[in-house]
């Protein structure tokens, strides 16, 4: 994450000290003898734009997405268990495409003891192909949120497995860790990355939840996860690693929205999906009041790419 140094505040000063000294030259007036016009610089390029997402399960999508609204839904989080035939879960991944939305997409393999022996490896060649061929932008995760399922060492090999065979240029691949770990565990969330991952993931990506219950809500809301990680990148040397939020929910629309500005207004964030049902053992439930507000403001703002669905 960039942040402005002293020394760049002070050379700014000492810029501007120069500027009230020096007659302003008309911009008329013809460039000095011996001197070369000085050419106008390039404009800087416009900032990407975000990619706004949702979670829900499979069988509650079609009202959940009707809830929200179609446009500005950018991205469509899946969970896919891996196959031989390479597409597990190609009717979801499919609708997400035929929407205009990335799949954003989350692999558990029957058996990591066989993945790392080799024992998977035409299944990840054959997810490769069938994932190459959509022809559009997708991500890869290997085991989200790996924290307490596996050992670390393993959950680095296997990443490194999915990376090796699976990865191309419209298959992006990076890891979806526990946000929470970097509250006061940040040695646990080190432990399941290494130099060589971080230089080789296109992207660093947690789930983020506000703490408590909703009877007592606490006070760390999802987007304190954005800035702890983008802090956590700069330490280990990758400043401009790409950041993504793989789910976020909280118990207010406050915690909703600063999420949302969160994921519009850091840099470095590429993409962010909302968490939007209460199924299985969520205690989160369906964005609605002021909280499915402040998630429209936030797909609906002129820093989110709106193409999905308007």
């Amino acid at each position: 994450m960039k942040r402005a140094c002293a020394s760049l505040v002070a050379g700014i000063a000492a810029a501007t000290a120069i500027l009230t000294t020096v007659p302003a030259q008309s911009a008329t007036a013809a460039p000095a003898a011996g001197t070369a016009p000085v050419a106008a610089a390039a404009p800087a390029p416009a900032p990407a734009k975000k990619i706004v997402g949702m979670s829900a399960p499979a069988d509650l999508w079609s009202q959940r997405i009707k809830e929200v609204g179609t446009c500005g839904v950018e991205a469509r989080r899946v969970f896919a268990s891996l196959q031989s035939n390479g597409r597990s879960q190609s009717t979801l991944i499919e609708q997400a495409v035929a929407n205009g939305m990335m799949p954003v997409i989350s692999y558990k393999v029957p058996s990591v003891d066989v993945l790392l022996s080799g024992g998977y490896d035409s299944w990840l060649k054959a997810t490769r192909t069938y994932l190459d061929g959509l022809d559009v932008p997708v991500t890869v995760t290997f085991w989200h949120e790996p924290y307490g399922d596996m050992d670390p060492a393993d959950f680095r090999a296997g990443s490194q497995k999915f990376i090796d065979l699976v990865r191309t240029t419209d298959i992006k691949v990076g890891p979806i860790l526990n946000g929470w770990l970097l509250d006061n565990k940040v040695s646990d969330f080190s432990s399941f990355t290494s130099k060589s991952l971080l230089t080789q993931w296109d992207f660093v990506a947690v789930d983020s939840y506000q703490n408590g219950t909703t009877d007592a809500p606490g006070k760390k809301l999802p987007a304190r996860a954005i800035p702890l990680l983008a802090s956590w990148l700069d330490g280990q040397g990758f400043p401009d690693k790409k950041i993504g939020i793989g789910e976020y929910n909280g118990f207010s629309g406050s915690a909703i929205k600063a999420a949302g500005e969160a994921i519009l207004s850091t840099p470095e964030v590429w993409f962010g999906l909302a968490w939007n049902s209460a199924a299985g053992d969520s205690k989160y439930a369906p964005l609605d009041g002021e909280r499915l507000t402040e998630y429209t403001k936030t797909k609906s703002d002129a820093r989110a790419a709106r193409d999905a669905g308007c």
